[in-house]
């Protein structure tokens, strides 16, 4: 579900007209026009050829440019050099040369501001959001979107407001905050419907339905994705279809709908790569085909579509957003065939490319952005008002003066009155909003101080008491070489320190990884079982199997507490059985099933973790419990959940957590 192409919102130029069946012969007849025209007119219509063909013989595209570039300066004309300049950035962030893109777009906009062509300004401020949108950097994104819209508010005509409001919207979008990029939305969808443009209707229809998804508010969404199918259609614009496809396909699998899904996906990809119609956007669609194909059980197919979006990063290695979610469900399809090695590899990359986006540090400044935004547009507005005010003000004292003289007196003060009345009452409301902002802000500061807090709480961990604990080791090892004369029972003594210090360290680094995350999803979970399986597998040979039923939602997250309970319990429940059952293989089984409370008659989903050994068994009933299954015990309350024990002596033991 990822942001529409930077094709289709680059078209701030106004050549949409050029891409039809006639182009070239339109493109022909502008390079006539252009050889009898003036310099200005000659330049702008160089512009507009070399635009057309970025998207079709880029070659011819910067041969065009250069040249335009060239006679703009020859000829001292510099509102041509910078619309030239931005789009000489658009032919190489298009053409996937990123550092070129953005010096291009900085120059354009140091001589569009140097000689105060406000449009040129704007257009080029779009496209720098745009550049650093398709690289992940939200932040700076954002800032440009923000700084776009507010000088287009400034301005006389507000032909581009819907574009920005979109932007804005698809960027809250893939950060994952849909009450946000619904308001953005919303207000581009207003301003679009008020001038009938169908192409963006569908866009903006499309982006709803994509949020609307992310409330699981599926019925309305599939609503919104069928209109923006229908505009797109009686528009003829295939790019938007095909990313409007993709969302409903997206829809689909997130209700299980997988066989629906399928074709809609293969239709996307397959016609996107034929008519050479914004192929970049094809990685989100292998990204969901994988997970399609995962969900209806077809493993080998989902296996097939990996090879494919390897292919496109190396064809376009800046879509940073996209690869999040191939390399999330390529990590999937491995781990679904036990193999945990790859399954890692790919799930490390995404956490790397997950990570270099959603920095704590960029959405604080994603939060001060759009807050200092609406202020300065609270304080423009207000200051229009009182201007108005003024002026009304003004006018009814010289008229009342003329006409009725003291009367008019009379009604200076009634109004003067007036006024100051409702300037308090607008002064008491901006009060109350300062005051719910400095809330937010204190409320902010102080989730930061907590997370700051942990942070450093972790890291003496592991700086001071892991250190320590190394360094004891590392003694006992010395003492064990220091001694003249062997003593078997002191060498036995000192391995069991140091085999229990050694525990002591892989424990404490579980507590600093849950301790460094404010949620742990089910992938962070299977990610973390599955090396502590891998590495027990190692030290015992005995046969471990993780199983992820296909009916647990991968969007599931626990705050860090509940994470580490579910972990330490299986983590115990595996340990246990490695001691004392001489189990040959051990079974990790996590499942969802409906439950129905005996007390108030409701119906819900449950979670189950079993654990299962085929060893010697025991019989419960005559058993002493240490504080292994105390704890155990101890942390399922904490997850108001139930722990069951079932063995049998030869038969061996299963282990049942249910939350």
């Amino acid at each position: 579900m990822k942001k529409l192409s930077c094709i289709a919102l680059f078209l701030i130029f106004g050549i949409s007209s050029l891409f039809s069946q006639s182009a070239q012969k339109k493109i022909d007849s502008l390079m006539v026009v252009a050889e009898s025209s003036n310099d200005s007119v000659r330049l702008r219509i160089f512009n507009r050829v070399s635009f057309y063909y970025i998207f079709n013989e880029p070659v011819r595209a910067k041969k065009l440019l250069l040249k335009g570039i060239k006679a703009s300066q020859q000829k001292n004309n510099p509102f041509s050099e910078a619309e030239l300049t931005n789009t000489y950035g658009i032919y190489y962030d298009v053409s996937g040369n990123s550092d070129s893109a953005k010096y291009y777009f900085e120059k354009a906009l140091d001589i569009s501001q140097a000689h105060n062509y406000k449009t040129i300004t704007i257009m080029v401020i779009n496209n720098l959001g745009m550049f650093h949108w398709n690289k992940g950097n939200y932040q700076e994104a954002l800032y440009y979107f923000f700084q776009a819209l507010e000088m287009n508010k400034s301005e006389i005509s507000s032909s581009s407001a819907d574009t920005y409001y979109s932007n804005i919207g698809l960027i809250y979008q893939e950060m994952g905050l849909p009450d946000k990029a619904l308001e953005y939305h919303n207000q581009a969808l207003e301003l679009r419907r008020a001038i009938g443009d169908k192409k963006n209707i569908a866009i903006s229809l499309n982006n709803i339905g994509i949020s609307l998804s992310q409330k699981n508010k599926y019925n309305e969404a599939e609503k919104a994705f069928n209109e923006a199918v229908k505009a797109a259609e009686e528009a003829n614009e295939y790019g938007v279809l095909y990313n409007t496809l993709n969302g409903l396909a997206n829809l689909h699998i997130a209700t299980g709908a997988y066989t629906k899904a399928i074709p809609i996906l293969q239709k996307s990809i397959s016609e996107r790569n034929r008519l050479n119609i914004e192929r970049r956007a094809n990685l989100s669609a292998i990204a969901n085909i994988i997970s399609a194909y995962l969900g209806s059980g077809q493993i080998n197919k989902a296996k097939d579509y990996i090879e494919t979006g390897n292919n496109f990063l190396v064809e376009f290695p800046d879509l940073l957003v996209s690869a999040v979610d191939f390399y999330g469900a390529a990590s999937q399809v491995y781990f679904m065939e036990n193999n945990y090695t790859e399954g890692m590899r790919y799930f490390e990359k995404a956490l790397a490319a997950k990570d270099s986006i959603f920095s704590t540090e960029n959405a604080e400044k994603t939060a001060n952005l759009e807050t200092k935004f609406k202020v300065s547009e609270r304080e423009r507005d207000l200051a229009e008002t009182r201007a108005n005010l003024a002026e009304s003000e003004l006018k009814v004292e010289q008229k009342n003066t003329f006409i009725f003289g003291m009367t008019a007196l009379v009604l200076i003060l009634g109004l003067l009155g007036y006024l100051l009345y409702n300037q308090q009452k607008l002064k008491n409301r901006q009060l109350k909003k300062e005051g719910e902002l400095k809330t937010a802000l204190a409320k902010i500061e102080t989730q930061n101080q907590l997370q700051e807090q942990r942070l450093r709480i972790s890291r003496d961990l592991h700086d001071n008491i892991g250190s320590q604990l190394t360094f004891i080791i590392s003694s006992i090892d010395n003492l064990q070489y220091g001694f003249s004369e062997k003593n078997e029972k002191l060498n036995e003594k000192l391995n069991s320190i140091s085999k229990f210090t050694g525990q002591t360290i892989f424990e404490l680094r579980d507590t600093i990884w849950a301790m460094n995350k404010t949620d742990i999803s089910i992938g962070d979970l299977q990610a973390r079982i599955a090396n502590f399986i891998e590495k027990a597998g190692i030290a015992s040979n005995v046969n471990f199997q993780f199983h992820l039923d296909n009916s647990i939602e991968k969007e599931i997250v626990y705050n860090s507490i509940q994470g580490m309970n579910i972990y330490r319990i299986i983590q115990e429940a595996v340990n246990n059985a490695l001691k004392y059952s001489e189990a040959t293989a051990i079974t990790v089984h996590f499942s969802k099933m409906l439950h129905t409370a005996k007390t108030k008659g409701k119906t819900e989903f449950i979670y189950k973790i079993e654990i299962i050994d085929n060893g010697k068994g025991f019989n419960p009933e005559k058993i002493t419990f240490g504080n292994g299954i105390a704890n155990m015990k101890k942390r399922t309350e904490d997850l108001r959940g139930k722990l069951e024990i079932i063995s049998e002596k030869e038969t061996g033991t299963t282990i049942v957590l249910k939350f």
